[in-house]
């Protein structure tokens, strides 16, 4: 049996559904590769040309990647941006607040502006009762 191992770009559009189905991805940091499941994320903020990655239990991992770069790896279904520098898992939302500023409360009780940009697009994503 002759197995044939092909390479496979990250870049091309027929690997985009294999990567959304895994449940993991890896954060490339400055000593390598840190592997974290997609649902452990609650959120990313971007800091100049570096992304802080905050996860269930306190941990922080960053990332030597813009915040485009790391929206693009996540499911666009489940993370959302809320603003210029935050971008937010919304299995982890608890609240919204439109009093003189907007703003979200994550599972783990951090307070995240959401932008006047990105406020109605946000929004939108939920059926209101």
């Amino acid at each position: 049996m002759n197995d044939v191992i092909t390479p496979v770009s990250l870049d091309s559009a027929s690997t985009v559904s294999f990567v959304e189905e895994y449940p993991s991805v890896a954060l490339t940091t400055s000593t390598g590769l840190v592997f974290v499941k997609k649902t452990d994320i609650l959120y990313c903020l971007a800091e100049n040309s570096y992304t802080n990655v905050y996860l269930k239990g306190g941990r922080k991992v960053t990332v030597s990647k813009h915040l485009k770069r790391v929206e693009q790896a996540l499911p666009s279904n489940t993370f959302v941006r809320i603003h210029d520098s935050h971008l937010i898992n919304l299995q982890h939302l608890v609240r919204y607040v439109n009093d003189n500023h907007s703003c979200v409360f994550m599972t783990n009780g951090e307070e995240l502006s959401v932008s006047r940009n990105k406020r109605k697009e946000f929004l939108q994503r939920f059926v209101k009762i």
